[in-house]
């Protein structure tokens, strides 16, 4: 069936078409009332607006993009999907792209991006991002910044308390015994240094030394393979040199992920012997062997806060004017098998 018109609205309301398109448009000089029965009529017939036309009318494209590290990520996949349900919600079509934690390919996309008259562009910032560039950006084209917010950009930002996840992961572990901890990091990461905070101060809280060469990193450079297989040579050398019960604490999705399945193939048993927790918002964590705990980061609503940042941007009027915000999602603990001892059984 085709998409109804505005003109057929309408026609069907008797109204203008001028006073309908502004009633769908939220604009002040419509009634509540009447708002709400254009609105709900648009929606009875699944009515999508003239995009082409709005566009010729405003100069915008209607078109958005994201830009995030790995698409392949648990997490980053479920801040994709949040932001194209956003988009779509406002009407704009939403290109996705990964940067995979490279500056210079960063640049190149950004650059790219420009060059197709985007309205505006979400970004996940690699480690080492140029804030210099951002800025550039910025200036043409409104930028929001999301999950890596610790850049110096004077716009809208979206993150969630990285300290507080780890402190808290660290504090489950701390009230299991196990005060003997490794920390995965990934080399590099734009979070790393907010996690491994958050993990120390939960150690100075309990009384625990940090020490340093309990943290392990690994490139996030590599290969898949060749990155599991590096954490498994690391893994297995610090687990030679401590006594238990042992902690780890993932501090990122893929050596989370990775972990249950090195402790297996080494024969530790988890969570008798090692305790595993960390940030991940794999859906599949209650079907490994054991369910994994994890830090869960609300992804979705980070997707669509920042979409919806972003389009405040792109319509205002002055966005250099803007009073720019930084909203900070807090992470929900999930607890499972893998920090779980059972009672012995009799």
């Amino acid at each position: 069936m085709a998409n109804i018109t505005l003109k057929e609205l309408a026609k069907m309301l008797e109204l203008s078409v001028s006073s309908v398109s502004k009633a769908l448009n939220d604009s002040h000089e419509i009634s509540i009332e009447t708002k709400r029965k254009v609105q709900e009529l648009a929606a009875a017939h699944n009515y999508r607006p003239n995009m082409f036309g709005k566009s010729l009318k405003t100069g915008r494209t209607n078109t958005v993009a994201i830009i995030i590290p790995y698409l392949s990520n648990p997490f980053q996949a479920q801040i994709l999907e949040g932001a194209h349900q956003a988009a779509y919600s406002n009407n704009y079509k939403l290109i996705f792209m990964q940067s995979r934690e490279d500056a210079d390919k960063e640049i190149e996309l950004l650059q790219s991006l420009i060059n197709q008259n985007i309205d505006g562009i979400l970004i996940s910032p690699s480690a080492k991002s140029s804030v210099e560039f951002l800025r550039k950006v910025h200036q043409k084209v409104p930028i929001v910044l999301i999950d890596r917010i610790d850049f110096d950009l004077d716009t809208h930002k979206i993150g969630v308390d990285n300290e507080r996840g780890a402190f808290d992961a660290t504090q489950h572990l701390i009230n299991m015994g196990r005060k003997n901890i490794l920390v995965l990091n990934g080399k590099d990461l734009g979070v790393t240094q907010k996690r491994t905070a958050g993990h120390k101060n939960a150690l100075m809280a309990n009384q625990i030394d940090f020490i340093r060469q309990n943290v392990i990193e690994v490139d996030y450079q590599l290969p898949r393979q060749d990155l599991v297989k590096s954490l498994r040579d690391m893994l297995q050398a610090k687990l030679l040199l401590m006594n238990g019960p042992i902690g780890i604490l993932g501090n990122t999705d893929i050596l989370t992920l990775s972990v249950l399945g090195i402790l297996s193939e080494l024969g530790i048993r988890v969570p008798e012997e090692v305790a595993v927790i960390g940030f991940s918002n794999t859906e599949a964590a209650d079907s490994l062997n054991p369910a994994l705990s994890t830090v869960v980061q609300p992804a979705l609503q980070m997707g669509k806060m920042g979409i919806e940042k972003l389009v405040e941007l792109i319509e205002c009027k002055n966005r250099h004017q803007t009073s720019m915000t930084t909203t900070t999602l807090d992470p929900v603990i999930v607890l499972r098998k893998s920090t779980t001892v059972l009672p012995a059984s009799f």
